[in-house]
């Protein structure tokens, strides 16, 4: 157990070097080779990337969840999602990293699309169809990525954006939210999300989220409601427990520190709220989740 969760460009590499390049791509072998096929819980501060598994397997841990990869597995993992796997040797794939102002880039005309990103999710291509077109698009940006044309980035850029209307024609069940949320609402709502993450930790008041976005607080409930069925608080302590609940897996920090970390300073009041939103004490939560990952 570590300090902190890495946070790394790629896995193992805290230089950012390959960065600002477009984006990068790598088979699962090349860096399990070096790593005994295991990659242990760690986060990407802005990359976003897409794990495709053509054949083998193992078990992958994102955030809080464990599960069995098989053949022809997809998983895309936006930033600071904490996830780890464990590859059966000579598993074959691809892993393709992009930065996520990249990839929002991409989608900017169509600003609901990147919803259906903003967080975790996996699925089996099942059809042969969509087997090939998946690995059609990897090769593709595997031969542009190494070369070095005029127009290797627009190339690339035409890949991921295919492959992003592949994944979401073939899963209609990804929408995230309303698409008739107008762009202004939409805007408003990212900008929020986006500054929850940013001061979750110095625990502003919903009053001083709306003040930095330019709304009201009843406005942005109202927004946060009709998009997530949750209110603006709602949101804010779901952030922070996601970040409580990491902290108490992946680090071996007191319970004290922790709770200074998050902004309340009051280790019995960080407790209440941890019992209030799990069930658990922090103690407790730390003790099963730990067993249950180590199995």
């Amino acid at each position: 157990m570590t300090e902190t969760i890495p946070n790394y460009i790629l896995y193992g590499e805290y230089d950012d070097q390959r960065f600002p390049d477009y984006l990068h791509i790598e088979s699962i072998r090349a860096r399990s080779l070096q790593t005994d096929w295991k990659f242990r819980p760690h986060q990407h501060h802005n990359l976003h990337q897409f794990f495709y598994i053509l054949k083998g397997g193992g078990t992958a841990q994102i955030e809080h969840s464990e599960f069995d990869l098989i053949d022809q597995h997809f998983i895309s993992i936006p930033p600071l999602v904490v996830h780890g796997f464990k590859f059966t040797p000579d598993t074959q794939g691809w892993v393709l990293s992009i930065p996520d102002v990249y990839l929002r880039n991409i989608v900017k005309d169509e600003p609901t699309i990147i919803n259906h990103f903003a967080a975790e999710f996996d699925f089996i291509c099942e059809s042969g169809e969509l087997q090939s077109d998946i690995l059609s698009i990897f090769t593709a940006i595997k031969k542009e990525h190494e070369g070095d044309q005029l127009t290797r980035n627009f190339a690339l850029k035409c890949q991921v954006s295919l492959l992003i209307s592949k994944i979401l024609t073939s899963n209609p069940n990804l929408k995230v939210h309303n698409h008739k949320t107008d762009l202004k609402q939409h805007n408003s709502l990212v900008l929020f999300q986006h500054k929850i993450n940013k001061h979750f930790k110095s625990r502003w008041s919903v009053a001083e989220y709306a003040r930095s976005i330019n709304i009201t607080p009843t406005h942005l409930n109202r927004l946060c409601r009709s998009s997530f069925n949750k209110s603006a608080s709602d949101l804010i302590h779901t952030r922070t427990l996601l970040e409580a609940r990491r902290l108490l897996i992946y680090t071996n920090r007191s319970i004290s520190a922790i709770a200074d970390e998050l902004g309340y300073y009051d280790l019995g009041h960080f407790s209440k709220f941890f019992h209030a939103k799990t069930g658990r004490k922090p103690t407790a939560y730390r003790k099963d989740s730990i067993k249950a990952f180590q199995g």
